[in-house]
């Protein structure tokens, strides 16, 4: 199969009822969470339910964090679609996990949990997934490792959702960002989902995208209302269920991709928010810092930090998203062992083409500042050379 046959047959291979039903989820999740909002911002405002600026927020004024309740709803709306086509033992782990998430988010916004209790949400959510048979079961030759045995699948799969979770926890930084790159991951996987004949899935894909874009209508700069941790962890525990899912039905014989290919594309579709946490993290530790401490050292703190604005930032990581996104679809059929170094390099040049940038500019600031202090130097010697001539004809 070419690389773009797929694109060529996408709507003729695929029934129009399953697409017409797609539709469906993602216009109800989106007006029902474009309704709610609004809502929600009032009754916040008016029992001040608000994230108080302080120094290490970038925001200026008090902004409600139960966003995170409009992009719920609106992707339980369309819960009993979801039963149409899907596995109901799967489905009920899945929704299991989202009422824990759900339940300590709500109450972290209201009043915050400790570190460990939302740590231990996070591991049952996880633990869920893994007895439902949603496990990463093999290393796909990285490190020489292939099949794993089962309690490690068990290990890595709490690892790697409880980590994807707190990935988007971070990175939900600036106006717009965590929506937006959630938005882009979601609408790949529901791609990745529809063209394989997995409905279900797609349709919670659908459903999460029409919740997205109802919550960025309100959170794109200027933000009038944040996700808060119950949004952030939701999309962390969907997006990775998302990614695990596409392994494990890449294992059918009718699936379009391969169990090798689906890695390396759900690969690339975590690999930005995942690096910026380990990165972050590494400095942290590195600093002999808490890996948990806050600080302004995430990729978005720096493009704020070179000049870019709320707007501009997210643009510029929404592009990096896509492009490595692209990257790894158009590198699918090579080996993860092979094409995981070269995106992990495009994400560390993009990372440090940022310090490069506020390096150039500093230098150009400098050289700026140094030819206006030469000139007025100038300008001052020529006025003392002038009133030493006047004093002389006096």
């Amino acid at each position: 199969m070419s690389r773009f046959d797929l694109f060529n047959n996408f709507f003729s291979d695929k029934g129009t009822d399953e697409l017409l039903l797609s539709g469906a989820a993602l216009g109800v999740s989106f007006i029902i969470c474009l309704m709610l909002i609004p809502v929600i911002i009032r009754l916040s405002t008016r029992y001040n339910l608000v994230d108080k600026p302080n120094e290490r927020k970038v925001h200026k004024v008090p902004i409600s964090r139960l966003g995170g309740l409009g992009i719920v709803s609106g992707i339980v709306a369309t819960i009993p679609l979801w039963f149409i086509y899907g596995n109901s033992y799967f489905l009920l782990h899945l929704i299991a996990g989202m009422i824990i998430l759900i339940t300590i988010g709500v109450t972290d916004d209201l009043r915050e949990l400790t570190p460990k209790v939302k740590f231990l949400g996070q591991i049952i959510a996880a633990l869920l997934l893994a007895h439902a048979g949603l496990r990463i079961d093999d290393m796909f030759g990285i490190l020489g490792i292939n099949h794993l045995p089962h309690i490690i699948q068990y290990i890595i799969t709490i690892f790697i959702v409880t980590g994807i979770i707190n990935a988007f926890n971070l990175i939900d930084g600036i106006d717009g960002l965590a929506g937006g790159l959630a938005l882009i991951n979601m609408t790949g996987f529901f791609f990745l989902f529809f063209i394989s004949g997995e409905h279900s899935l797609a349709l919670i894909s659908a459903s999460t995208v029409g919740a997205l874009l109802g919550f960025l209508k309100y959170n794109y700069h200027p933000a009038k209302i944040f996700m808060g941790d119950t949004g952030s962890m939701i999309l962390g525990f969907l997006l990775s269920a998302a990614g695990i899912l596409s392994l494990v039905m890449s294992r059918h014989v009718t699936s379009y991709f391969n169990y090798s290919e689906t890695a390396v594309i759900v690969f690339s579709i975590f690999l930005l928010p995942v690096y910026d946490t380990l990165r972050v993290f590494t400095g942290r530790v590195l600093n002999k810092k808490s890996p948990f401490s806050p600080d302004k050292t995430h990729i978005h703190h720096l493009l704020m930090q070179t000049g870019f604005n709320h707007p501009k930032s997210a643009k510029v990581l929404y592009t990096a998203n896509i492009v490595i996104i692209v990257t790894g679809f158009l590198l699918r059929s090579e080996k993860l062992s092979l094409v995981a170094p070269l995106l992990i390099l495009e994400v560390i040049l993009f990372s440090e083409f940022l310090t490069l940038y506020k390096l150039i500019k500093a230098l150009f600031m400098s050289r700026k500042l140094q030819n206006k202090t030469l000139r007025m130097k100038v300008d001052n010697r020529l006025l003392m050379d002038n009133l030493e001539d006047k004093d002389g004809k006096d």
